[in-house]
């Protein structure tokens, strides 16, 4: 198979996960890197006047190309019409010497039918490429799901008028949606196995949010050491910046008070986006007006259960080929 990178740089994959860094990442090292050239996704604040007709793509040939291999014709792509455009895209990256970089969290969370499909896709559109996941404890993953949930059906200023505030436990939340959404955050071993099959397990690059937690200088010079480019300029990139940063425990105790109420409730519901995150004390883009403690939802024993049943085959397959330390970090529960 011809690659697009034969005469250029080899290409990067990044699939997510999210709530592992992605939007720092994003918005902050592949967006602004000397040696990267950035395909998408730009939907950060910094980028919404420009980019949000783009579906957050680069230009409108990136956006064509991802409708194809990614969303509208996922299953029937001209595959070769893909080739050809991405090919005109990336003679930027081969003149200029840059590193393309290619996006998109969703990639590593819809449906597992979907996700192997679009690694099929990637593969046969970009050839040889550079894999880049990050994973994250699947407890503390869900619960940064569940109040980023809580943040964009509050106050996203996509909400029709009229929105009642939304609010539930996150056992309430995890039984709702256990096997939609919750269940695809759970089979990251799975979506990684889908790209290993597609592109080698020696161009899969697996990283774990805890190592990020611990060391975050080593763990982006890591992540640039992977992608052949400068790893000090991308530590310089990132360093102090926190995006799409989680709820205080102020956040939640409000809306919890205006869910407990019929007239906050009343209220709530004909307030326009700015003034519900006044009422909540966000800022323009949902992060807290004032440092505090960060919220909490303790997961019960039963759904604890739960998750550690769902991703067993998956932790499994990334420690037998990968060798990650997940039951160091918690991936496992008590007994396995």
């Amino acid at each position: 198979m011809n690659s697009l990178s034969s005469s250029g740089r080899k290409p990067v994959i990044h699939i997510g996960m999210p709530k592992t860094a992605t939007k720092t990442l994003q918005w902050r090292l592949f967006s602004h890197h000397s040696e990267v050239l950035y395909l998408g996704r730009f939907d950060g604040p910094q980028f919404r006047k420009h980019y949000q007709a783009l579906d957050c793509c680069r230009d409108a040939t990136v956006q064509k190309v991802m409708k194809q291999i990614a969303y509208d014709q996922i299953f029937h792509p001209d595959l070769d019409e893909c080739r050809r455009l991405l090919s005109q895209v990336l003679l930027e990256s081969k003149e200029k010497n840059l590193v393309p970089v290619w996006s998109w969290e969703s990639y590593s969370t819809d449906v597992l039918s979907k996700r192997r499909v679009r690694a099929s896709n990637l593969k046969r559109v970009f050839g040889e490429a550079t894999i880049l996941m990050v994973l994250r404890n699947p407890l503390m993953l869900l619960e940064s799901a569940y109040f980023q949930q809580l943040k964009r059906d509050n106050v996203s200023p996509k909400l029709k008028f009229g929105s009642h505030p939304y609010y539930q436990s996150i056992d309430d939340w995890l039984q709702s949606g256990f096997q939609g959404e919750v269940l695809t955050h759970l089979q990251y071993g799975q979506t990684v196995q889908a790209y290993t099959e597609q592109f080698g397990i020696d161009n899969v690059h697996v990283f774990l949010f805890e190592d990020l937690v611990k060391d975050e200088p080593a763990f982006f010079r890591r992540i640039c050491s992977v992608m052949q480019i400068d790893p000090e300029e991308g530590v310089r990139l990132i360093q102090g910046e926190r995006d799409n940063e989680r709820w205080t425990v102020r956040q939640l105790k409000i809306l919890q008070g205006i869910v407990d109420s019929p007239i906050r409730t009343s209220l709530f519901r004909i307030t326009p986006h700015t003034w519900r995150l006044k009422w909540l004390e966000l800022e323009a883009f949902g992060t807290p007006l004032h440092p505090g403690e960060k919220a909490r939802a303790q997961i019960s024993d039963k759904w604890k259960r739960e998750i550690f049943e769902a991703v067993e085959p998956g932790n499994r397959w990334l420690e037998q080929h990968f060798g990650l330390p997940l039951k160091e970090y918690g991936y496992w529960g008590e007994g396995s």
